[in-house]
């Protein structure tokens, strides 16, 4: 089984390159749509995010009980310790979650994990190679304005509160840069797969 990640800045075009990697017969997880699931549906999880907000007066739950991930991101996106504390509670989650995925799949060829907080949850070392993808920042703000529904300033606070900054990106066995179009992502995709594939990993 050959393990790996893709990580890197918000909106660079990590779900792209997990989307096209499945096309090639990958079998794959996204720790965002995990922790979606965690916090709508995980009790205790969703009590301790609810308790973690309570004391600044920010109730985080919606009607039916799980946690509003947009109120979440209204306090987290300009307050790093508060980000820091949720991360507390939702990484060692994660790891575990993806653990399992890991030895559900351990008969399938190729496992790859979209993990945008890959070295915030300590996991870089689950996997055989990193795979970072990049784009520059103009771009990356205009598709969190287009796709996201965020304002300028909602999204500047996104992208500086989510920073992937150089010491990261020098850590990746690949990098992939996507300041162009779709199909040229896809070319880039494919050519880093087919290196991976090419390498022997050890027994």
């Amino acid at each position: 089984m050959i393990k790996v990640a893709i990580t890197g800045s918000i909106a660079s075009g990590k779900s792209l390159v997990e989307k096209f990697l499945r096309q090639e017969g990958a079998t794959t997880l996204d720790t965002d749509k995990v922790v979606h699931e965690l916090l709508e549906k995980d009790k205790a999880i969703i009590k301790k995010v609810s308790e973690l907000f309570k004391p600044i007066g920010v109730d985080v739950r919606n009607n039916s009980g799980s946690i509003d991930r947009k109120k979440i991101g209204q306090v987290v996106f300009s307050d790093k310790q508060k980000l820091k504390e949720l991360e507390k509670i939702l990484h060692p989650e994660v790891k575990k979650i993806t653990e399992a995925f890991f030895e559900n799949n351990k008969d399938k060829k190729l496992i790859v994990v979209c993990a945008p907080l890959l070295y915030e949850a300590n996991m870089e070392n689950m996997f055989n190679f990193v795979i970072t993808v990049t784009a520059c920042q103009d771009i990356r703000l205009e598709r969190l304005i287009k796709t996201r529904n965020l304002n300028r300033e909602q999204a500047l606070n996104r992208i500086g509160s989510l920073d992937f900054g150089k010491e990261k990106l020098e850590k990746a066995d690949f990098v992939i840069e996507n300041n162009g179009s779709i199909e040229d992502l896809q070319l880039k995709t494919k050519e880093v797969l087919d290196k991976i594939l090419c390498h022997k990993l050890p027994e």
